[in-house]
């Protein structure tokens, strides 16, 4: 399983198709809730189809450790989630890699100023099969 992600302001996944809102997002204001979501485009195997595949979403800073946020209580976690993700049925001959898109929803990232990059790991393998780079500016105001 490979996957390409793009990082945008909406995206949502209705009958096998992708729908975006502000696709392409390279940036975003630091010390901001910004709400985001995130789209991927899978290319699978065929042994991956009709399978739950166990998929998690995790933010890194530039040297590669673990974006952290502090709760409403003061507590520090990493960003990050898990998914499952249910590929289309195996009960169909395809004759390359099939083609299938996710989305998952971020309700408010608030990162300092930086060079970040949001990974998604396969929980089977521990492999990351897609990322995409982004940047926290800091507002000049």
């Amino acid at each position: 399983m490979q996957a390409t992600l793009l990082l945008s302001d909406s995206a949502e996944v209705h009958n096998g198709r992708l729908y975006l809102m502000g696709g392409g997002l390279t940036w975003i204001w630091a010390n901001f809730p910004t709400p985001m979501s995130v789209a991927g485009l899978f290319n699978l195997e065929h042994s991956e189809l009709g399978r739950e595949l166990q998929v998690s979403i995790r933010i890194f800073q530039e040297d590669g450790s673990p974006a952290l946020g502090t709760d409403a209580g003061g507590n520090t976690f990493e960003y990050g989630f898990s998914d499952t993700i249910t590929t289309p049925s195996n009960d169909v001959t395809y004759d390359a890699e099939l083609d299938f898109v996710w989305s998952a929803k971020w309700f408010g990232l608030n990162l300092a100023p930086g060079v970040y990059q949001m990974c998604l790991i396969s929980e089977e393998t521990g492999e990351t099969v897609g990322h995409q780079h982004f940047t926290a500016y800091a507002s000049n105001n």
